[in-house]
């Protein structure tokens, strides 16, 4: 079990929090033994004061209007328990720590009580009459609570703990800002240029992303406007070439015919690159319908009535790109064709805020293949499933997926009648998104 967390911010706010808690330890220690621990002494050696002057020669060396004029100027009473203990003495607590403090001070074994009633009042046993208590006042400690040192440690703590979570935050979110614009650089997307912001070691490295996601932007283009060139260039002399060879006549028509269709591959080749060129990183997302354009495209393949079959399931509102999505389900549906044949299956599930379209086939499935080299530009596989194309299909329909945040999947069924061509796709951001749809949709059967 891993007791430290993965992320960066959660690794120094563990830390900062150790940090105060020893911090707090060694406060409350310092305090206790060089502040409170110094002070209750000298609270105790006053009180042990009061107890001698009251003590001295009871009776006889102190005339009584003394005594009385003393009592009434203190509020220090002494009490005879010979007959019962009063209320007050009742109702006060015996401290022990006091009580050998003030034993030690007397140099007496005697007994410490202290009474919380209107006011504060120290209860203390004589040390040499067993039913004598001396009843002393002490205002000064009275409205003390809660006592100033909690209020000091707590409002400290709180301040250390809010500004190691704000430090923390300021130390994590350019590092949350790079990873954001990582996975945009990732989706062919071209981030704003990151502020920099923060420590110069963060500013050096925000400095070199921006510079680093302007090249890659750059090589984008310059290779996107190369491919589109080749592409616009080769098809003018295949124009021509197909042109030339209508005009060939009827001399050899297999010779005709077999010109004709290889200048219509390499169009449908070319065609090919161009849509890979132009993925539909430019197009805007609009919410649509997507069962709809998967239905849309199915009938345009179909030729027989059976000949694709649509499972499709409630989905919520989908932001996609219309031409781009459509392409994908195009090129899926257009891979399962001609790999495994009709009858297919095209379904869509909704299943933990998650899209899911799969194509199922009915066809020989993947010999051992390695799936992930299918999604690679200009690989094919055996020639059990293949046999024209330039292979790159799936590596289209892969960038559009991760263009929407999701992932595309080959396999085969379990049954090993086939295979399936699965998109998974991301569809809201939290759970609270999901619960929000799902009430609606109950509501709304």
């Amino acid at each position: 079990m891993r007791l430290l967390p993965k992320s960066a911010f959660g690794r120094i706010a563990v830390l900062i929090a150790l940090l105060l808690l020893i911090n707090q330890a060694v406060t409350y220690v310092s305090v206790a033994f060089y502040v409170v621990k110094p002070g209750l002494q000298e609270i105790v050696h006053l009180l042990a004061m009061q107890v001698k002057t009251v003590f001295i020669d009871p009776g006889r060396s102190i005339p009584a209007e003394v005594r009385e004029r003393y009592a009434k100027a203190t509020g220090v009473t002494l009490f005879n328990t010979q007959f019962g203990e009063p209320g007050g003495l009742k109702r006060a607590v015996r401290y022990q720590h006091l009580s050998e403090l003030m034993s030690e001070s007397l140099g007496q074994k005697t007994e410490v009580r202290i009474e919380e009633a209107e006011h504060l009042y120290f209860w203390i046993k004589a040390p040499e009459y067993k039913e004598l208590w001396l009843r002393i006042p002490m205002p000064q400690f009275e409205q003390t609570y809660p006592s100033p040192l909690f209020i000091y440690l707590g409002a400290i703590g709180i301040l250390s703990v809010v500004g190691g979570w704000l430090f923390a935050r300021q130390f994590s979110r350019p590092l949350r800002a790079l990873e954001l614009a990582a996975g945009q650089i990732g989706r062919g997307e071209m981030p704003p240029a990151l502020k920099e912001c923060g420590t110069t070691e963060m500013v050096a490295v925000t400095r070199a992303f921006n510079r680093m996601a302007r090249d890659v932007h750059q090589l984008e283009e310059d290779r996107t406007l190369l491919l589109a060139g080749i592409s616009h260039d080769l098809r003018t002399p295949i124009t021509r070439i197909r042109l030339s060879t209508e005009f060939m006549g009827g001399s050899d028509p297999e010779l005709v015919e077999g010109i004709v269709r290889d200048t219509e591959d390499m169009d449908a080749i070319i065609e090919q690159f161009i849509a890979f060129v132009r993925d539909g990183r430019d197009e805007a997302k609009l919410e649509a319908d997507l069962n709809s354009l998967v239905s849309q495209v199915a009938h345009s393949f179909a030729v027989a009535e059976d000949d694709i079959h649509l499972d499709l399931g409630e989905l919520p509102p989908v932001a996609f790109k219309p031409l781009a999505m459509k392409r994908l389900v195009m090129n899926l549906i257009q891979n399962a064709l001609h790999h495994g044949g009709a009858p297919l299956t095209v379904e869509t599930r909704f299943e933990a805020g998650r899209l899911r379209l799969r194509v199922i086939d009915s066809g020989p499935g993947l010999n051992g293949e390695d799936t992930e080299k299918l999604f690679q530009p200009f690989k094919r596989g055996d020639e059990a499933r293949t046999t024209r194309g330039t292979g790159l299909g799936l590596a289209i329909v892969r960038r559009i997926a991760q263009m929407h945040g999701g992932k595309v999947s080959l396999r085969n069924r379990l049954d090993g009648q086939g295979a399936v061509a699965e998109l998974d796709m991301p569809l809201f951001q939290d759970w609270l998104e999901i619960s929000h749809w799902s009430t609606q949709s109950k509501n709304a059967g």
